[in-house]
């Protein structure tokens, strides 16, 4: 297949989505398909994987600058899908390169597949903006129906969409993981004590730090958790974003903020704590959950969004009820105060991550395409 890939988002931007998608565009490569690449000027070169790499300049998103709004797709660029000859087009972001994507298939007659992977109408409330929320999804519905087939990552997103009207074809993409990269193995007494020094237990954050991503609510969990602790604690938050000089202000002293982590010293990182804390609700899959998991960490994650899909309460992770601290704070300490416990839904963390290979993940995707591509050609001979 020659596939046409358009995102306003791809590495080296640290995002769930652009990790994805790289590894997507990775994937085909190793499979024999080529990929034409059009993403947005984020400072690196060209995606040796991609037969063809187009990148447009522009200017990061306010609120979520690992996203740019770039300039719309260009005579040249055109021209030189146009000698690529895609046989299927994925618009995989909703931003100016997505609709340029939605443009130039619909006007050249190419079969055209969309994904949806991330909330944005219900981070709009964490920027003061909650209003614009029915606005959101309108503009998200009138993108997304230009599509053969949407693609999302889990069945709550499947359902949310479907009760903000998205009537089209919707079919879950789902997410794998590394589990060699991410491995209980990696664990390291020297990481341990070079971030936290003298510290029993540890715990884990991995992400953005930005209002939807609810870190607030962690901070006051675990202040609550430390309160009552028997033990040295420490909670490391690897992440940064909007949100981290406020974060960083108001949390106690055994919080160490470790900023971006990428490789191995993010796989070594994961492996080395004693359990994941995901305090974010809006999530539609939760790739990092499922790289704890990997590592060998129980989770404890919230009972709303893609995470419960991941845990299976009291069996490999726990659920708490969305945004209460309290109920955190004492799943927390439940793990911490029973190592037993913890060690054995580590165990069955690690067994359910091994289930989920990429390898199964991109069958799934390559074998959607093909029919996309066959239902565009009967609509084209029709």
């Amino acid at each position: 297949m020659r596939i046409a890939l358009f995102t306003d988002t791809y590495a080296p931007s640290v995002n769930g989505v652009a990790r994805t998608l790289q590894k997507l565009v990775r994937d085909a490569a190793r499979r024999g398909h080529d990929v034409a690449l059009v993403t947005s000027d984020g400072g690196a070169g060209r995606d040796a994987d991609a037969r063809v790499h187009i990148r447009l300049p522009g200017l990061p998103l306010p609120m979520y600058p690992e996203v740019q709004i770039s300039r719309p797709l260009g005579i040249a660029g055109s021209r030189e899908l146009k000698t690529f000859a895609p046989d299927l087009v994925h618009a995989a972001t909703e931003l100016t390169i997505g609709w340029s994507g939605v443009r130039w298939a619909r006007d050249l007659g190419v079969p055209l597949v969309t994904s949806f992977h991330t909330k944005f109408p219900e981070y709009l409330s964490g920027y003061g903006l909650g209003r614009l929320e029915p606005t959101a999804w309108g503009y998200l519905r009138t993108f997304h129906s230009h599509s053969l087939r949407t693609y999302c990552p889990s069945q709550e997103t499947l359902r949310e969409l479907r009760s903000n009207g998205f009537d089209g074809v919707l079919e879950i993409w789902s997410r794998g993981v590394d589990s060699e990269h991410f491995h209980p193995s990696r664990r390291c007494r020297q990481r341990r004590r070079e971030l936290s020094s003298g510290a029993e237990s540890i715990a884990l954050y991995v992400g953005r730090l930005a209002p939807e991503k609810r870190v607030e609510m962690l901070l006051d969990a675990w202040e609550i958790v430390s309160a009552s602790a028997d033990e040295s604690l420490a909670l490391w938050v690897v992440g940064d974003g909007p949100s981290a000089a406020e974060l960083k202000a108001r949390a106690p002293g055994n919080v160490l903020f470790t900023g971006y982590l990428e490789g191995d010293e993010l796989a070594r990182t994961f492996a080395s704590a004693d359990l994941f804390l995901f305090p974010s609700d809006t999530e539609t899959f939760g790739n990092v959950v499922l790289e704890a998991m990997s590592s060998g960490l129980p989770v404890i994650g919230p009972d709303r969004g893609g995470v419960p899909e991941l845990i299976r309460p009291a069996i490999d992770g726990l659920l708490f009820r969305s945004g209460n601290a309290e109920e955190l704070a004492a799943a927390t300490h439940t793990l911490l105060s029973d190592a037993s416990l913890r060690k054995r839904l580590a165990r069955a963390a690690r067994r359910s991550a091994e289930q989920r290979s990429w390898d199964s993940i991109f069958d799934g995707l390559f074998a959607g395409y093909r029919e996309a591509i066959r239902r565009g050609m009967r609509a084209t001979a029709a």
